[in-house]
């Protein structure tokens, strides 16, 4: 008993040790030791850290091959797009040099059909038609005309030396130049009407002076007016009026007919052209729905302002001072100097040869020659003539075909 009991002991002592160095878990397999747990779970982050790089640089290879991808497209894009600007810029430089000989063309077309509506004669008649108006001891005056290239005159004039109450000696006169266009009644009733309309709307300035005044708009609006009933042929003309005093000089003008005074031996403009493509000429006709084609008001009239051109006039809901066309004056005055010698006006057939500092520096000059001013109205006027082309049927030029009109006042 003893003994057996021992050996017991023995064996439990002997699997008591094998306990020691080889667990078993509940399934009969071994049991993994701390440490082995540690280095397994230590593999284990390896290989999931590993996949996880290894997806991260696949992401990232993708990424960067789609944003290569993308960077082509983009300079392909911008290629297309600068191509298509640069053929785009192209284009609108090809269609602008084809407006430019289009416009071309049809400012050749237009003057053709111009020159072909006022027939220039074969020859100019070079008649010179002048006059001098000296009984006011205040102003010498001398007036000429040249019909010139032009089938027909169609200027006018007004020397009004006893205005406005018919005194002999008045210190007051009222000088005017009509241009007419197709046709000369606007000119004529112009002539008629300017004096006696004016003469209605003069005050006298209060105050020392001894001046007067006019007010040329409604002189002007009133004799429109009165010329819309009366005429008959379609035609228009330009005014150019002077109002002098014995301290104050007044232009009234519409149109490009010009007044300039000789002030100390210089050119000093009194009126300024009415021209279609003039800024706030041009703004105004489009306000009042119009255009301005080739510089001309609707493609056909050269002015902007004018007597008469009722055509241009016929919207019945608008004022007169908002048509196309209108007869609204610009008026320009100046206090008469020591320095203030003559005024000269003149139509545009003058004034498209000289410009105003040449015309007064050659009024000048012929004066200092001793020359009286009709003689210099005609020199003038034969000077601006436009010589006949070689071989004779056409003037020379463009310059110098118009019917000519100038008139010199003298201010005493």
């Amino acid at each position: 008993m003893p003994s057996s009991s021992k050996k017991n002991r023995g064996k439990n002592a002997v699997h008591s040790n094998n306990n020691n160095n080889h667990s078993v878990n509940h399934r009969g397999g071994p049991v993994k030791s701390k440490k082995q747990e540690e280095s397994d779970e230590f593999e284990k982050v390896l290989a999931d850290l590993s996949r996880a790089t290894e997806v991260a640089g696949t992401k990232r290879a993708k990424m960067l091959e789609r944003d290569a991808k993308m960077r082509v497209e983009r300079v392909e894009r911008y290629k297309n797009v600068i191509a298509g600007r640069a053929k785009e810029a192209e284009m609108e430089f090809d269609m602008m040099l084809r407006r430019k000989q289009q416009k071309q063309q049809f400012q050749d077309l237009l003057q053709q059909l111009l020159a072909a509506q006022r027939v220039l004669l074969d020859a100019p008649n070079t008649d010179f038609q002048g006059e001098t108006v000296t009984e006011n001891p205040h102003f010498d005056v001398a007036v000429g005309e040249m019909q010139g290239w032009r089938v027909n005159m169609e200027d006018e004039h007004l020397v009004d030396v006893k205005f406005p109450n018919d005194e002999p000696d008045s210190k007051e006169g009222l000088f005017c130049v009509f241009d007419g266009h197709s046709g000369k009644g606007c000119a004529k009733k112009c002539r008629e009407l300017i004096s006696k309309t004016a003469r209605k709307y003069w005050t006298r300035v209060t105050g020392e002076s001894a001046s007067s005044t006019v007010d040329f708009e409604k002189v002007y609006l009133e004799v429109d007016g009165i010329l819309e009933k009366e005429l008959t042929d379609g035609s228009g003309c330009t005014a150019v009026t002077v109002h002098v005093t014995s301290d104050v000089i007044t232009c009234a003008s519409v149109g490009d007919s010009r007044a300039v005074l000789c002030r100390n031996g210089a050119a000093f403009y009194l009126s300024y052209d009415h021209k279609p493509e003039n800024a706030l000429e041009r703004e105004r006709i489009e306000s009042a729905g119009g255009s301005v084609s080739e510089n001309r008001v609707n493609g056909q009239l050269a002015m902007s302002r004018a007597m008469g051109d009722f055509i241009y006039k016929n919207q019945k809901d608008r004022d007169p001072r908002e048509q196309h066309v209108i007869a609204v004056p610009d008026v320009i005055s100046t206090p008469r100097e020591a320095g203030d010698t003559f005024v000269v006006l003149a139509c545009d057939g003058i004034f498209d040869v000289l410009g105003n500092d040449e015309l007064v520096a050659c009024v000048l000059s012929k004066k200092q020659q001793g020359k009286s001013n009709l003689v210099i109205c005609e020199d003038i006027c034969r000077e601006c003539l436009a010589p006949p082309a070689e071989g004779g049927g056409r003037s020379s030029r463009a310059e110098g075909t118009d019917n000519m009109t100038i008139m010199i006042v003298d201010l005493k």
